[in-house]
Parts: structure tokens; sequence; C-alpha cells
């Protein structure tokens, strides 16, 4: 694991650390550039060294200051930590799921290359021996084709579809446990650093 990171993200309003606002290109904050949550962004910033995670994130969220109370400061970490244990929660169930899809996958695949292979015999063997030698092998090579799209397919899904949801696991295990400060906006440049 990576040492600690420090992230520094400027919000106008608190509700963009979860919800993403309009993409505006002209503000100087990345939440607005890119029209994503903070949390998204910050998830995404831990995640860049993969698989080398930080160790911890220390996450300060620049706001307004007419917009900073003390409750502020005390309920939104509380917020964070329900929101990363939510989508930890969230992305196992969507990781299950592509599994599952991914293995009924092979499944129909496995039955098309048994298909295709039950064709290829038949074009090897006296059922279909009497089709010409340059068609009997045009339909094997098609068939052998189908096999290794099917197969190629189906494997690739069950070994790597379910990896995304593993790399953001990790990522918001880390900022689950991270610290979170509330500051007032210091200055109106660049909406995100990371140290």
């Amino acid at each position: 694991m990576a040492p600690e990171a420090a992230i520094t993200l400027q919000l106008n309003s608190i509700d963009e650390l979860f919800t993403a606002p309009a993409a505006n290109p002209f503000s100087s904050h990345a939440v607005d550039i890119l029209g994503e949550a903070g949390l998204d962004i910050v998830q995404k910033r831990a995640l860049q060294r993969w698989p080398r995670l930080p160790r911890a994130v220390h996450l300060t969220v620049e706001l307004p200051a007419s917009q900073i109370t003390p409750d502020l400061a005390r309920d939104a970490p509380a917020a964070a930590q329900r929101y990363f244990a939510h989508k930890i929660e969230d992305n196992r169930l969507q990781r299950q799921l592509t599994i599952r899809r991914s293995l009924r996958q092979l499944l129909g695949a496995g039955v098309g290359i048994l298909l295709a292979l039950t064709l290829i015999a038949l074009l090897l063997t006296a059922p279909l021996g009497w089709l010409p030698d340059f068609l009997r092998g045009v339909l094997i090579v098609l068939a052998l084709y189908a096999c290794s799209v099917l197969s190629f397919d189906a494997v690739w899904s069950v070994a790597f579809d379910w990896v995304p949801y593993v790399q953001e696991n990790a990522a918001y295990r880390v900022l689950e446990a991270s610290e979170i400060t509330i500051e007032p906006t210091t200055t109106a440049e660049a909406g995100i650093a990371l140290d």
C-alpha cells in the first residue's frame, strides 16, 4: 500500500459531495468542470495508482464559510461513511450479478461450442462426407471461428467483468477509514488537489 494521501475538494455546497452538479467547464471547481459528485472524484483519485492504494486518505472539503455549521462538520463525515458502506454493499451485489451473468454466458457458449463441434464431426464423417471438399473446409473454418468467438467472449467475461467492482470496493474501504474535515474555502483556484 502507498502512504497516506491528502485530497482537497472545493465545493459550492455540501450537496455536491454526493450529487453531481451540471457540467460547467467555466468553473474552477472539479465537480463543476466534470459534472461529477465530489465523492466519485475522490474515489477515482484514490484508485489512480491501483493496485497501490493509499493506506489512508485525509479528505478536506472546502466550502464557502457561510455554509459551515457545527452540525455540518459532525454530520457530513457520518453521511460519507454511510455512503461508502452502501456503495461497498452495492458493488458486492453488482459483482455477484456480473459473475452469475458471466457464468450463464459461459454455459451458453459451451452449448454453442458443442453444437459447432458436432457440426465439424458430421462434416468430417460419412453423414456429410458427400459435400464438396471446398464447402466442407469452409464450413469447418466457420465452425472453428464460431467456437473461438464464443469461448473468448465468455472466458473474458468470467475472468474480468467483475474486477471494476473489486477495485472500487478497495478504494471505498480506504475512504471509509479516512478522515474528513470541513474547512472554509481558502482559494478560488483548482477544485481538487492530490498530494
